[in-house]
C-alpha cells in the first residue's frame, strides 16, 4: 500500500478507462490503491496468449469500478484469471472448434475460484465506453452476486427497501420480456444471474440511457452498487484522451516523448 503507483500504469488508466478519468484526484489514488491490491491478490495467467501490462490494468479496473462505491470489499473467492486469446467453447478450448464464441466466464466445479476472459474481447469492451458492453465488468459482477457463496442475481448488502422490488422486476421481465426493452441486451434474459450481470454492464457504461429508458431500473441499480454513475458518466467517452503521438508528451507524466518512454516499453512486451 505504501508502494507508489507505477506511472505507466497510470497512464495506461488514463488513456483506455473512461471510469478512472471522471474520478477526483483523491479517488483516483483510492482506485490506485485497489487496483494495487487486486494486482498483489490475483495470478493473471496468459493461456496461449502473452499478458501484457494493459491487459492486466484492465483486468483490474474490471475488478474496481463495480465495487468502488463500497468501503471494503474482497474477492476472496477469486484466485486467478486466465486470459485466453479469443473467444472459446464450454470445453474451455480457444482452437475455433464448434461451439466457440464465449467470451468471458466465472468458473464452477474444477475450475471454481478461476475466471476466463478473452483478451481482445476485454480490450475493446473498454474501447467503446457507451456501448453498453463490457466482458470485464460482466464477468466480475458475477463475483459480487456472489460474495454471500450463491450467484443468483441478487448481490448481498442490498437493503430491504431494494431486495423485494427487484426480484419482482427480473421476475416479470423474465417472464415475458416486455415491448421497448430493445436497449437492453437479449442475453439479460437467460436468467437472473444474467440480467443482474447485463444490467451492471449497462449501469456503468451508459447510465445517462438507462436512467432515460427506466429511471425505476437505474435507482435501483444505483442503491445497489451505492453510485450514481449518471452524474459523472454522462459524456465519460470524451474523456478519454486521443491516441498518443509518438512525439507527444507520455501520458504517464514522465516529461518523456512519448515514444521514448512507454511506447517502448510496450514494444518489448
Amino acid at each position: 500500500m505504501a508502494e507508489p503507483f507505477d506511472p505507466y500504469l497510470a497512464g495506461l488508466l488514463k488513456s483506455h478507462v473512461a471510469y478512472y478519468n471522471t474520478v477526483d484526484e483523491k479517488e483516483k489514488e483510492r482506485f490506485h490503491q485497489l487496483v494495487k491490491i487486486f494486482l498483489d491478490e490475483t495470478r493473471i495467467t496468459g493461456v496461449g496468449t502473452d499478458v501484457d501490462d494493459l491487459t492486466r490494468v484492465l483486468v483490474a479496473a474490471s475488478a474496481v469500478i463495480p465495487i468502488f462505491g463500497f468501503p471494503y470489499f474482497d474477492y476472496d473467492r477469486l484466485g486467478e484469471v486466465l486470459i485466453y486469446p479469443g473467444t472459446f467453447n464450454e470445453k474451455y478450448r480457444s482452437d475455433g472448434g464448434e461451439g466457440q464464441g464465449i467470451l468471458g466466464m466465472v468458473g464452477t466445479g474444477h475450475l471454481s475460484g478461476v475466471m476466463i476472459l478473452s483478451k481482445p474481447d476485454l480490450i475493446s469492451g473498454f474501447a467503446n465506453p457507451e456501448d453498453k458492453r463490457n466482458v470485464g465488468i460482466h464477468e466480475f459482477a458475477h463475483l459480487v452476486d456472489g460474495a454471500d457463496g450463491a450467484i443468483d442475481g441478487l448481490p448481498p448488502g442490498v437493503t430491504a427497501e431494494v431486495v423485494m422490488p427487484w426480484i419482482e422486476w427480473v421476475g416479470r421481465e423474465l417472464a415475458g420480456p416486455p415491448k421497448g426493452r430493445s436497449h437492453i441486451n437479449k442475453y439479460a434474459y437467460t436468467n437472473e444471474v444474467e440480467y443482474f450481470a447485463v444490467l451492471t454492464e449497462y449501469f456503468f457504461e451508459s447510465p445517462e440511457v438507462l436512467e432515460r429508458k427506466n429511471p425505476e431500473m437505474y435507482a435501483m441499480l444505483q442503491k445497489m452498487f451505492r453510485q450514481d454513475t449518471k452524474s459523472f458518466l454522462t459524456g465519460a467517452a470524451l474523456r478519454l484522451p486521443k491516441r498518443v503521438g509518438r512525439n507527444r508528451p507520455c501520458p504517464c507524466g514522465s516529461g518523456e516523448k512519448y515514444k521514448r518512454c512507454c511506447l517502448r516499453r510496450t514494444a518489448r512486451k
